[in-house]
């Protein structure tokens, strides 16, 4: 049932994303795992020259046994001199619970991305990316102990406004009891870029 209201709420929000530049929506899957991440920019919304650089994220992953959903912030940027390169920075909150500890999960992770885009002739443009996410304990809430996200993917834009892509994920919840690997695996998706 969740899996279908998932896939229902992406369709339905494809249109309302199409009329800004720089959205994007996408769906990754793995062997057991559904994950919907959508990236928004501020800046369209704002109309102000500070904020054109500013998103507001979110993803929710569906695992066999729990759930994890996030929304947060972040600005992505060039640096000098480097048009290939795009850097990431921002905060996330999020939650999941953790049905086996009867246990609530809260923490506000410092997110970082680093994103190298590669031309080759007349193949597709291309990307590798790597994302890291971590909150220590003053920025964990409820019952949660530490957070730690790690990423790395590789993507492809085969026709325009569509990506494919592929990428491994290692997400730890840390609990107060216990120690939770919430997700460790590989995975492959479509991300509409609008």
């Amino acid at each position: 049932m969740m899996k279908k209201l998932l896939i229902t709420a992406l369709f339905l929000t494809a249109p309302l994303l199409a009329e800004v530049n720089q959205a994007s929506l996408g769906m990754n899957i793995t062997t057991a795992d559904l994950e919907i991440e959508g990236k928004f920019p501020i800046g369209s919304k704002v109309r102000r020259v500070a904020f054109r650089n500013f998103f507001i994220d979110g993803n929710f992953i569906n695992t066999d046994n729990d759930a994890l959903s996030a929304i947060g912030v972040h600005v992505e940027n060039n640096p000098h001199g480097h048009s290939n390169i795009l850097l990431g920075f921002g905060i996330r909150g999020l939650y999941s619970k953790n049905d086996a500890l009867d246990k609530t999960f809260v923490a506000f992770p410092i997110s970082m991305l680093v994103q190298a885009r590669m031309y080759f002739g007349n193949l597709p443009k291309s990307a590798l990316s790597m994302k890291f996410s971590y909150a220590p304990s003053p920025l964990t809430f409820s019952d949660a102990k530490t957070y730690l996200e790690y990423r790395v993917e590789a993507d492809m834009q085969i026709i325009d406004n569509i990506d494919l892509y592929v990428g491994f994920r290692n997400i730890d919840t840390n609990y107060d009891v216990q120690d939770v690997k919430f997700n460790s695996k590989a995975y492959a998706g479509a991300r509409f870029i609008f």
